[in-house]
């Protein structure tokens, strides 16, 4: 029977230190500046979603939206320059994070 800094065990903190290690290891922080660049990008990434729905969803039930999809690829198309960007820089961080 193993306690945590109890009798029973010789060890005494050092599980709780590998506890609090593993903790540690396992938690995120994030700083100002990537909470900020979440705020802001989160939005875009929504809206980007929603209009690609939303054309998916209007282009196989209008047939009128169907023949003028053009722009609104392109609307789809123009949203998704700063998406990529944001997603290449989140996963840049995180990749950073990493090693």
């Amino acid at each position: 029977m193993f306690l945590l800094g109890g009798s029973h065990y010789g060890g005494g903190g050092i599980i709780a230190e590998e506890k609090e290690k593993k903790d540690r290891k396992n938690s995120t922080t994030l700083s100002g500046k990537e909470l900020i660049q979440l705020v802001i990008f989160a939005p875009v990434v929504f809206v980007w979603l929603t209009l690609a729905a939303r054309i998916i969803w209007s282009a196989s039930s209008n047939a009128n939206t169907l023949d003028n999809i053009e722009g609104l690829l392109t609307a789809l198309a123009v949203l998704t320059i700063p998406v990529s960007a944001g997603l290449g820089k989140i996963f840049e961080v995180t990749h950073k994070d990493d090693d």
